[in-house]
């Protein structure tokens, strides 16, 4: 829970710091901090599941080794942090302009 606060906040201050939307890329911090773990457990727990019923494996498996899938769950949600930090620490390009600017207008008076 705390590295999940600690994601939003530091995906907040990268956001603000880089003139981005910080509220946003707090949320999609937060959001891949959370996604990442889930997907982690989501396929070891199928790799288990599918061990189970087709290899003959203990029903125990997941309790014997959920240190070990939380360890993992944890260093790949640090991974997808680093990588939306180095994203955030890129320098945003300048817009692009969508339409010509406007003729010159010539002071004919003189």
């Amino acid at each position: 829970m705390l590295l999940t606060i600690l994601a939003i906040w530091f995906g907040y201050k990268k956001g603000r710091d880089s003139d981005r939307n910080g509220v946003l890329w707090g949320a999609i911090c937060g959001g891949a901090f959370i996604g990442t773990q889930l997907l982690v457990n989501f396929g070891a727990g199928i790799f288990m599941g599918l061990g189970i019923a087709f290899w003959g494996w203990r029903e125990t498996v997941f309790e014997d080794n959920q240190i070990f899938v939380t360890i993992a769950a944890i260093i790949a949600s640090i991974v997808a942090l680093l990588l939306i930090f180095k994203y955030l620490d890129r320098i945003p390009d300048d817009p692009v302009e969508t339409a010509p600017p406007p003729p010159p207008t010539f002071d004919d008076s003189q």
